[in-house]
C-alpha cells in the first residue's frame, strides 16, 4: 500500500539535526599571557611549564598593536607586530604572544585561513609557552579547522587536545566534538558524546539541556538503524518540546518497528490536532491508514474535508483514492463523480469501465454508456490478451444496458460488433445467450403492446 511506503520514507533523519553553531573563536578566546598564567595556576594535577619572561620592550610594542586594533587601525598594527618578530632578541614565549595578536587581527577581519596560520605560529614555540594558552590553541585551531569544513584536521586537533584536557571537556567541547564525529558519519561516537553532554548539562544547574542535541542523537541512531532507540529519543523530544513534527516522525519510527497499530494511533492524532492541516502528503496518509484499520469511509470524509479547503489537490490520484475510499464503504453512488474526474484527467480506461460498472449497479444505465464508450475509447484496437479481455466485457456491458434501456436495434448492432472481437468460445457462448435474451426480450415488448 502506498500509505506505507510513505510513511515508512518519512523524513525523520533529514529533520533531525540542527547544525551547531560553532564559532571559530569566541570572544575571550584570544588570551593574553597573563591570562593564560592564571589558567595555568589553576590548573590542579595538570601538566606545568615553565616559560620566559615578557621583556618591557616588546610588551610595549603589543600594547601599542593593540592600542592600534581597538582604534581598527590593522596596518599600523600589523606592522608594529611585524617589527617585533624582526627583533634579534626577542624569546619564543614573545614570539608566540606577537603571533597570538596575529591571530586576532586575521580573525577580526574574518580571515580565517590567515587565523588558522597565525594559530599553528604559536604551535611552533609550544614549549615556551603556558599550557593551558597550548591546549586552548589546538582546540581553537579544531574550531577553525572545523568552521573551513577540514573536518579530518579537525578531529586530528580534538584528539590532541582531548586527553590532555580532562578536566576542562565541558558540555559545549562535548557537543562540538559530537557534531563533529557527525559529519564525519562515525555515529557510535556522535552517540557517545552527545550523551555524555547530555548527561553533564543534567547534572548541573546552570546548564540547560537543549533540543537539538536529542537531535543530533535521534539522527545517528536512525543512520545506525537503530529504531528502537529512536522512538526512545523522539517520546523525549515529544514531551518536553512537543512539535508536530514529533508526531509523525514518531508515528515513521513505529511503523519501523512494525507496530503499525501504535503508528496509525499517532499520525491519527496528530491529524486530530490540526498538525497535519498543512501537509498533503501527510493528510493523505492519515486518510489511507482509515483503509487499513477498515474505515473507509473516514477517508473518504478526510479527504472532502481536505480538498474542500484547497489542502489536498484534486488530481487524478487523490480522486481516485477518494472514489475507491466510498466503494469500499459501499457509498456507490457518491464514488461515481471523483471516479469519472479521475479517469477523466489521465483517460484511464480501466478507471473508466470500472465508473461504468458502479453505474450499471445504481441502474444509471445512460451514464454506464457514457462511461463504456469512453473507456472502449481508452482501451484503442485491444490488442494483448489482457487488454483484449477487458474490452470485450466493457462491449458486452454496454450492450446490456442498451437492452435494459429497451434500445433494441441498437443494442443488436452492438452484439454484431463485439462477435466480431469475441475468440474464444466461452465468449462466443455468452454473446449468444444475450442474444437470445435480447429476442425474448423483444418479444414481450411486442406482446404488451399488444
Amino acid at each position: 500500500m502506498n500509505m506505507i511506503k510513505t510513511i515508512k520514507s518519512l523524513p525523520v533523519a533529514l529533520a533531525a539535526v540542527a547544525v551547531l553553531a560553532v564559532a571559530p573563536l569566541p570572544d575571550g578566546y584570544l588570551f593574553a599571557a597573563s591570562s593564560a598564567i592564571a589558567q595555568e595556576k589553576t590548573k590542579s594535577k595538570a601538566e606545568t611549564r615553565k616559560v620566559p619572561a615578557l621583556s618591557l620592550k616588546i610588551h610595549k610594542q603589543v600594547q601599542k598593536a593593540q592600542e592600534a586594533i581597538d582604534l581598527e587601525d590593522m596596518v599600523t598594527a600589523k606592522a608594529i607586530l611585524a617589527k617585533a618578530l624582526e627583533s634579534k632578541k626577542i624569546n619564543d614565549y614573545e614570539k608566540a604572544v606577537v603571533w597570538q595578536i596575529n591571530a586576532q587581527i586575521s580573525f577580526e577581519e574574518e580571515d580565517t585561513p590567515g587565523t588558522i596560520r597565525a594559530y599553528e605560529q604559536i604551535l611552533r614555540y609550544k614549549d615556551s609557552i603556558p599550557v593551558a594558552l597550548e591546549l586552548n590553541i589546538i582546540y581553537g585551531l579544531a574550531q577553525l579547522y572545523y568552521s573551513v569544513e577540514n573536518y579530518d584536521k579537525a578531529l586530528e586537533f580534538v584528539k590532541i587536545w582531548e586527553p590532555r584536557s580532562l578536566e576542562f571537556v565541558g558540555v559545549s567541547q562535548l557537543t562540538f566534538i559530537s557534531q563533529l564525529y557527525y559529519i564525519r558519519n562515525d555515529f557510535p561516537k556522535t552517540i557517545e558524546y552527545i550523551d555524555r553532554a547530555i548527561a553533564l548539562a543534567q547534572s548541573l544547574d546552570t546548564v540547560e539541556v537543549k533540543e537539538n542535541w536529542y537531535g543530533l542523537k535521534m539522527s545517528a541512531h536512525w543512520e545506525l538503524n537503530q529504531f528502537s532507540k529512536v522512538r526512545d529519543v523522539l517520546e523525549i523530544l515529544l514531551v518536553t518540546w512537543p512539535k508536530p513534527l514529533y508526531w509523525t516522525q514518531l508515528a515513521g519510527v513505529y511503523m519501523e518497528l512494525n507496530d503499525d497499530q501504535t503508528s496509525y494511533s499517532l499520525t491519527e492524532a496528530a491529524y486530530k490536532q490540526g498538525f497535519l492541516d498543512e501537509k498533503e502528503v501527510q493528510l493523505v496518509n492519515v486518510a489511507q491508514i482509515q483503509v487499513a484499520r477498515d474505515a473507509p469511509i473516514k477517508c473518504a470524509w478526510i479527504l472532502e474535508k481536505a480538498m474542500k479547503e484547497k489542502r489536498v489537490e484534486e488530481n487524478a490520484k487523490n480522486l481516485k483514492l477518494l472514489g475507491q475510499c466510498y466503494m469500499q464503504a459501499s457509498e456507490y453512488r457518491k464514488a461515481v463523480d471523483p471516479l469519472k474526474r479521475a479517469a477523466g484527467k489521465e483517460k484511464d480506461a480501466d478507471l473508466w469501465f470500472q465508473v461504468g460498472q458502479v453505474q450499471m449497479q445504481e441502474d444509471d444505465l445512460s451514464g454506464a454508456i457514457a462511461s463504456l464508450d469512453k473507456a472502449l475509447e481508452a482501451f484503442g484496437d485491444g490488442k494483448g490478451k489482457k487488454t483484449a479481455d477487458k474490452r470485450f466485457a466493457a462491449m458486452m456491458m454496454r450492450a446490456q444496458a442498451l437492452i435494459e434501456l429497451k434500445r433494441y436495434k441498437e443494442a443488436n448492432t452492438a452484439f454484431n460488433v463485439v462477435n466480431k472481437v469475441a475468440r474464444k468460445g466461452k465468449q462466443k457462448r455468452q454473446i449468444r445467450q444475450w442474444r437470445d435474451y435480447l429476442k425474448a426480450e423483444q418479444a414481450r415488448e411486442k406482446m404488451l403492446r399488444g
